[in-house]
């Protein structure tokens, strides 16, 4: 690809053309288009030419524009170029379906327009900004229902827009084959006034593409930040600078070039990759940085709006055979559906139940954790017959204060421990004992196994939850 030069009386037409389209909101709100770049010029251009993305676009925070191809970049800005390559792939680009004249007697001028950027967040989840989903804003006219003679809703603005993924070029500059997904639906958009939404995406595309995780907590002051998105609707970038602060409902970031397009960009934490913030708007100049800056909504005031991402946020503890999902909330504390939850183990041998006693979670053991195989078919601890004395004239005796085994820590239990027949019963009484004694050590075998089994997935499960906690201990303290 033959590199472009640019005349200065070119390329000062061209960014008053883009100053024109965006106003004072550089690097948020709505994007632009290439035709719009190409018109302001006066000639062509492939999309993937970095001479003439350089010379169009300019300066953005400080003296240039330094973003740079995904697949091209050199791991200059501040994360590695691994943390580029796990990362990019989940990223997409809103683009407007080019069937609205089809649709529309007032169609608009944004059919086909590429618009927004977002992440996956899930197989079919898409977290971007709010506005890239307003029926009005940067200079564009959205089509005009036919029957109401109004902009059509924000709902019907998603469905008439797709995802685009792998709109990118190759490590050698070509441009890649996008592929692009349906928008089912508009799932969450401004609640709680703030500038995001999610949208639903048909085709499952993070099974291919992959997912970003939402962190749960905000990003700090110093942290490496990243933006990885569609600035000015070009084939995907990268840009990385530090967090400058974070507070009220927003973040800001003073070193991140961004342009139109990037609006709806996960702003990812390069500690642990994980979403810290979704950006919208532009402020920074060429003074910057120290002067002006770009911004996004802060994560977690997201969070406190959004039920979608309460859900996906929420850690689980998983028990085998899935008898149980246990949800925390952001401070782990415990939390039950309807504030009773039963856990249930392996063929329903144990079964422990947590009762509403105001919110503490007292374990209660169900008929005090008996098995029944261990429950016996006597009215008490007395052989048949007998004089109805405690247990006496065996070795170990447990009325002498000996240690009482389990089996006899509760009663309506196995007679198992029970005096030998003396010589005055009969031998039918002997043989009826014995035959009992016979059925209560087949009891208590098939018991011990049960709760051998049950120990031992007990004892797994202990270990998953523990590894679990360490995980959660390590990222708060993170």
């Amino acid at each position: 690809m033959g590199k472009l030069t640019i005349s200065k009386e070119v390329a000062a037409r061209v960014r008053k053309a883009l100053m024109d389209m965006v106003g004072n909101e550089r690097g948020g709100l709505f994007p632009l288009h290439l035709d719009t770049v190409r018109k302001a010029s006066g000639f062509e251009f492939d999309a993937g030419d970095e001479d003439a993305y350089a010379s169009l676009l300019e300066s953005i925070c400080g003296a240039r524009d330094d973003s740079q191809p995904v697949e091209q970049y050199n791991g200059t800005l501040g994360v590695t170029t691994a943390f580029v390559a796990a990362h990019q792939s989940a990223v997409g680009q809103l683009q407007w379906n080019n069937n609205l004249a089809a649709l529309y007697t007032n169609p608009g001028n944004v059919s086909g327009i590429r618009w927004c950027t977002g992440t996956l967040i899930s197989n079919d989840l898409f977290l971007s900004a709010g506005h890239c989903f307003d029926q009005t804003g940067g200079g564009w006219v959205r089509p005009v229902d036919n029957t109401t003679g109004a902009t059509i809703s924000n709902a019907e603005i998603a469905t008439n827009m797709h995802v685009n993924f792998n709109y990118q070029v190759d490590p050698s500059g070509v441009l890649r084959t996008e592929q692009s997904y349906p928008i089912l639906s508009l799932v969450e958009y401004r609640l709680g006034g703030l500038d995001f939404s999610i949208v639903q995406l048909g085709g499952n595309p993070g099974a291919t593409w992959g997912v970003t995780q939402v962190a749960t907590t905000d990003a700090a002051s110093g942290n490496m930040l990243c933006i990885i998105g569609h600035p000015a609707g070009w084939p995907k970038r990268i840009e990385a600078g530090p967090c400058l602060n974070v507070s009220g409902t927003t973040i800001t970031y003073d070193d991140i070039d961004t342009l139109g397009g990037n609006s709806g960009s996960g702003v990812l934490r390069a500690l642990d990759g994980r979403i810290v913030g979704v950006h919208t708007n532009g402020g920074c100049g060429p003074s910057s940085p120290g002067a002006g800056s770009n911004s996004g909504v802060r994560i977690t005031s997201i969070i406190a709006q959004s039920p979608t991402l309460q859900a996906i946020t929420a850690p689980t503890l998983k028990f085998t055979d899935d008898p149980v999902t246990l949800k925390f909330t952001d401070d782990h504390t415990l939390k039950f559906r309807d504030d009773i939850i039963t856990l249930k183990f392996r063929d329903d041998n144990i079964t422990l139940k947590f009762t509403d006693d105001g919110g503490t979670g007292t374990l209660k053991a169900v008929d005090d954790v008996k098995t029944p195989a261990l429950d016996k078919g006597f009215s008490d601890h007395k052989l048949p017959g007998s004089d109805g004395m405690p247990w006496s004239g065996r070795p170990g005796d447990y009325t002498q204060g000996g240690a009482t085994p389990f089996v006899l820590s509760t009663p309506h239990h196995s007679m198992a421990w029970a005096a030998p027949a003396t010589q005055a019963e009969s031998p039918s009484a002997t043989a009826e004992v014995v035959a009992q004694y016979e059925q209560t050590l087949l009891q208590m075998e098939a018991a011990i196994l049960q709760y051998l089994d049950a120990l031992t997935q007990l004892d797994t499960e202990y270990r998953q939850t523990l590894n679990e906690y360490e995980t959660l201990k390590q990222r708060r303290q993170a």
